[in-house]
């Protein structure tokens, strides 16, 4: 309806003062509240306005956030053929639908998942179809009310004012049973889930009696009988309130009769309390009723596998489906039975280390102390277990080389010299580890090269460690556990790693020298004091070398190759030192020494030169042996002295990876 639709009526006239006598005649006789008036006009004022509220407002038409949003028409006064012809329009206007809309309503300290499901929650509808609510506007009371002259806002005039809202008629008890039929049907009570155990029902099977009965009585395992569980979900409660929908109802056919858009009037929205029930806790029915079976597992102590159980339970994934399926207050059943463990003992067993990944054997120099520290660090690491995702530590596996322990001094590279230490020389058992792993294709995490270049390994390809500074370690990225055999005899230390092949191609390692520092002859004057004779070797020689170590990896099936650098190594260059004695004073001395000099008897064998090439080992096999290998071919005797020069590879890869260099120890049990 359209503002000014009906007309207002003219006002009367007050009396006025003709002349400025009677005025001021009046504001004498006030003389005594003239103080008070602005008070009295504030008021007045206020007391206006909410008159002018509870006019527009006639009969508190209010649902909550609903219809004291729209806007509303001011009433005027209007001719009366024209009012009743504006009454009928509003009759055909009010017999229409009122469609009311419900939606659950979010509480405040619920938590976030709770309100988000309440906002997920699909809105109820409750249609009034206008042959239940028999909604109409009284034209004929309207009609007697004219002719008795209610509305007339002045004698004798033909204005009437009345409000359509008065008329209004509607079917109460229609309303009310409509909207009592909605209620029962949707408002819900709320309700916990149930959870009730039984002993489920025992399946017996008819024998054969045709067939004779050959079978023998066999021990069997004690078996925990099944369990019946019959989980009965809970349901949501709907609080729907018939007396707020029926307001609501009736508020909006009143309202629509003054709206200046009727149409969304007709169609409220309300909200009510929604209260979940909460989803049955797998995880808490899981530890109350049930109990997982145990794997069996290796005992990296020792070696063995130890025997998995049984366990007891439902399947979780089942189950969860059927309840996520089931409605509300639906009984939901499920069997409760003894659960293999998803790995056979016996299986597992046979998989253990069934297969050689890879293995390395490096000839080591004879030497009592020495020998003695390769075969106990050898000793610690034999039968050592690496599971997958593990990360081995030589150091923390071996332990502190200390003489308590057995370990003896033998030389070890630190500070750029040759010196004995205690637990010297067992960076061998580290290289030859490291050796290994590369051939297994197993992810090193910490390595470093050694200060100057070692013969029993190829180049690039060993490893140095030192007790609270280097170590070496790798991680067992393959699906089985590793077990290192480790063990020296026949002049060599011998690496077999035992696990479970997984890979689907072979692995050959290669080197290449980027460059290398040769070494010179230096000759250092030594006191004629019997300590050196003339032209010993002080200090052994080391050729400088910068290497690159690479492997390529070739697919089984296709054949496809892949170059991957592995590393950079630095080995650093040292001279040799060779003594050569101060002469002899001119004049001799006024007392001859009471001791000769010079010893007696010179070294008869004096250390030999070194060769000037080593003998490196051969490039590791293309494929794993399924079978231990002979022997690599290692030198049977390493030199005396290391090399000067090795051999070049013979494929060296076209392009490999760039990697930054791996920096050279400052010491090392070598």
């Amino acid at each position: 309806m359209e503002k000014g639709k009906f007309e207002a009526p003219k006002k009367k006239k007050g009396a006025s003062l003709n002349n400025d006598q009677s005025r001021i005649s009046e504001r004498k006789k006030d003389s005594a509240l003239s103080r008070l008036w602005p008070v009295f006009a504030a008021v007045a004022g206020v007391l206006v306005l909410v008159v002018g509220i509870l006019i527009l407002t006639k009969d508190s038409w209010k649902n909550p956030g609903t219809t004291s949003m729209h806007a509303t028409v001011e009433l005027h006064g209007m001719p009366r053929a024209e009012l009743e012809r504006r009454f009928a329009e509003l009759d055909m206007m009010i017999r229409r639908d009122v469609v009311v809309t419900l939606t659950p309503e979010k509480k405040p300290g619920l938590k976030t998942t709770d309100n988000e499901v309440i906002a997920k929650e699909e809105p109820l509808v409750l249609t009034l179809p206008d042959v239940v609510s028999d909604v109409h506007l009284d034209l004929v009371q309207l009609a007697a009310d004219l002719n008795a002259g209610q509305g007339r806002e002045s004698d004798n005039v033909d204005s009437f004012l009345l409000d359509p809202r008065d008329y209004l008629v509607y079917n109460e008890a229609s309303l009310r049973a409509k909207i009592a039929e909605f209620v029962a049907e949707f408002g819900t009570e709320y309700t916990d889930a149930t959870i009730k155990l039984e002993d489920a029902p025992i399946e017996e099977t008819v024998p054969d009696e045709s067939k004779p009965d050959e079978s023998k009585p066999e021990e069997t395992e004690e078996k925990i009988p099944d369990k019946l569980m019959t989980i009965r979900t809970g349901t949501n409660g709907r609080k729907l309130d018939a007396d707020l929908l029926y307001q609501t109802v009736t508020e909006a056919y009143a309202l629509a009769l003054i709206a200046e858009h009727p149409e969304e009037v007709m169609q409220p929205s309300i909200s009510y309390e929604l209260q979940l029930a909460p989803a049955v806790d797998l995880d808490a029915l899981w530890q109350r009723y049930c109990k997982d079976p145990v794997e069996p597992e290796l005992d990296t102590a020792t070696g063995e596998v130890k025997e998995g159980a049984d366990g007891f339970g439902f399947d979780r994934e089942a189950l969860q489906a059927a309840l996520d399926a089931a409605k509300p207050g639906e009984d939901v059943q499920v069997i409760l039975s003894a659960l293999k463990p998803e790995l056979d003992t016996d299986t597992l067993r046979e998989s253990l280390f069934k297969d050689i990944l890879a293995e390395a054997h490096t000839d080591h120099t004879w030497n009592y102390n020495r020998t003695n520290n390769l075969e106990l660090a050898c000793k610690a690491l034999d039968g050592t277990i690496v599971l997958p995702g593990e990360i081995f530590s030589f150091n923390q596996t071996v332990g502190q080389r200390t003489e308590a322990k057995g370990y003896r001094e033998a030389l070890v590279y630190t500070g750029g010299q040759s010196k004995p230490e205690v637990g010297g020389g067992v960076c061998q058992a580290a290289s030859t580890i490291y050796y290994a792993v590369l051939q297994a294709d197993l992810e090193t995490t910490e390595r470093a090269a050694h200060m100057f270049l070692v013969d029993y390994v190829p180049f690039g390809m060993d490893a140095t460690v030192y007790w609270g500074s280097l170590d070496y370690k790798f991680r067992n990225n393959s699906p089985s556990p590793i077990k290192i055999e480790a063990s020296v005899y026949d002049g060599q230390v011998h690496v077999i790693l035992h696990g479970t092949e997984w890979k689907d191609y072979t692995v050959e390692l290669d080197y290449q020298i980027l460059s290398r520092d040769d070494w010179d002859v230096v000759e250092k004057e030594v006191p004629n004091d019997g300590t050196y004779y003339d032209g010993e070797v002080i200090t052994t020689p080391y050729t400088g070398y910068k290497v690159k170590t690479f492997k390529t990896t070739k697919n089984k099936k296709t054949g496809a190759e892949e170059t991957t650098l592995i590393a950079v190594s630095e080995y650093n260059r040292r001279d040799k030192v060779i003594a050569r004695l101060e002469e002899e004073p001119t004049e001799p001395p006024t007392e001859p020494p009471t001791e000769p000099t010079q010893p007696t008897t010179p070294p008869t064998e004096p250390p030999t030169e070194p060769p000037t090439e080593p003998t490196q080992p051969t490039t590791p096999p293309t494929e794993p042996p399924t079978e231990p290998p002979t022997e690599p071919t290692q030198p049977t005797t390493p030199p005396t002295e290391p090399p000067t020069e090795p051999p070049t590879p013979t494929t060296p890869p076209t392009e490999p990876p760039t990697e930054p260099p791996t920096q050279p120890s400052e010491g090392g049990n070598d």
